[in-house]
């Protein structure tokens, strides 16, 4: 019962996911919110164990997360805030999380590491970020290069898209997937999710590799216990993607 609803639980995150890399956003909206309630009607009603249930919930928080990001009003922003305001609500909402869970910070990862694993993690970043710009060759996320702009896209890829996602993926669902199942399949499950939340790219290129980068940035988070090393190896990549290698 316990794995099949999970497996239910992905497959709607999936399809929802699908429905907006398809460019059917009013559907997509809709089966977000049509996920979100039946999974929580399930959990609630139905015999569920408390570990499942954790990871039904978070599932529920990934699907509350489309949600708002494809619904609200974002034209009102300029460009520059966009990414912080997304990234905001996606912090908001994993701390209330946090709090409603009471979930301990320390197994979250919100622990300090070691200096010593800065400069790998940031020459790790830099090659994925690398092997990613050649899957999408994106445009470049800032006019022109300066020392402006790429100190500001380092800044938001570490406070919000790097912390966020972190705490999200790694912070949040590995560990609660690890209360379900062993650590290596929880890695596996975990990342597909994490790949899943790239569908919109609308790049099956793009999906492995997100799938493969989830696999080392939660390895990465399994043996430090810390949230920081992902951080620096998600931000790093990103910044390479964006606002580095378009300019080359």
């Amino acid at each position: 019962m316990d794995l099949s609803l999970l497996s239910l639980a992905i497959t709607a995150l999936a399809g929802t996911e699908l429905l907006f890399a398809l460019g059917e956003s009013a559907y997509g909206i809709l089966a977000s919110l049509a996920s979100v309630t039946i999974l929580y009607l399930v959990i609630s009603f139905a015999k569920v164990g408390s570990t499942s249930k954790e990871v039904i919930e978070v599932i529920c928080l990934l699907l509350t997360y489309v949600l708002l990001i494809s619904s609200l009003p974002w034209f009102f922003l300029s460009q520059d805030l966009l990414l912080p305001a997304v990234y905001f609500i996606l912090i908001v909402l994993c701390l209330l999380y946090v709090r409603n869970a009471r979930v301990g910070l320390e197994r979250l990862g919100l622990r300090s590491a070691s200096v010593k694993v800065a400069v790998p993690c940031c020459v790790l970043g830099v090659a994925t970020g690398a092997i990613e710009y050649e899957i999408l060759r994106p445009a470049p996320a800032v006019p022109a290069f300066s020392a402006g702009y790429f100190l500001q896209t380092a800044l938001y890829m570490v406070v919000f898209v790097g912390l966020g996602e972190e705490l999200l993926f790694r912070g949040i669902l590995l560990t609660s997937l690890e209360k379900l199942m062993s650590p290596r399949w929880a890695l596996v499950v975990h990342s597909a999710v994490f790949a899943i939340l790239h569908f919109t790219w609308r790049s099956v290129p793009e999906v492995v590799f997100v799938f493969f980068a989830g696999m080392i940035l939660g390895w990465v988070f399994q043996r430090t216990k810390s949230l920081l090393p992902s951080i620096i190896i998600h931000a790093a990549n990103n910044v390479m993607l964006v606002a580095v290698l378009p300019f080359l």
